[in-house]
């Protein structure tokens, strides 16, 4: 068994033990993170850095631990599926300053029904993070129905009901990362001991469009 697949048992199995393991293998310069994730993350937080997150109520849909678990925001709440679907409800009277959808929506039979639910569930001048995959594997969970570059990130999100003026996208990928993920039908690469960073607009893994409501 390699190492890696040795670690892709134990997050199912104990996650208190895979962050110890994880702190460990940092220590020795070893970084278990996902090689995608971890270079689009660095990215997002300079893209939001100008948001004061201490100051803000924060939705995530389908939360992860990502967000929680790194950023103090003013509150945190979940929407998480099936509970809730996010492509018929809403969130009620409570609306949010900043919500995030961190590799979700692709996973959507109604994307566009979605999307109008957040601009419902969002504070006048509030903002959407969404953060989709492009050139990945098909990862059913429990469906995979969509990938938008760039482009068509920002298209959908007018179509929507946001101002193009008020959307701006990123992506982060480069073909090494691709070919590697592609060819380990298993998990995604880990960044290792040292990956190519380097950022390739023409083979993007992540797209993220951060969207501003009127």
């Amino acid at each position: 068994m390699s190492f890696q697949s040795y670690i892709e048992k134990k997050i199912k199995s104990n996650r208190k033990l895979v962050k110890k393991i994880k702190k460990i293998a940092r220590n020795f310069g070893f970084n278990l993170e996902y090689w995608h994730r971890y270079a689009s993350y660095k990215l997002i937080k300079k893209d939001i850095s100008f948001l004061k997150l201490e100051s803000l109520d924060v939705l995530e849909i389908s939360a992860g631990e990502y967000w929680k678990e790194n950023f103090n925001f003013k509150s945190f709440d979940q929407m998480n599926f099936p509970k809730y679907d996010i492509c018929h409800d809403i969130s009620g009277e409570k609306k949010y300053d900043l919500i995030i959808a961190d590799n979700v929506w692709e996973h959507l039979k109604y994307p566009y029904k979605a999307t109008k639910n957040v601009l419902k569930m969002l504070n006048n001048n509030g903002y959407f993070l969404v953060i989709t995959p492009f050139l990945v594997r098909v990862h059913e969970v429990p469906i995979d129905c969509s990938r938008w570059t760039e482009d068509g990130l920002r298209y959908l999100l007018n179509e929507c009901g946001f101002e193009l003026e008020n959307i701006t996208t990123n992506s982060w990928g480069n073909k090494k990362c691709a070919k590697s993920d592609l060819r380990n039908d298993s998990t995604w690469t880990r960044v290792g001991v040292y990956k190519d960073m380097s950022n390739n607009k023409l083979f993007p893994l992540q797209v993220w469009a951060l969207a501003k409501k009127n």
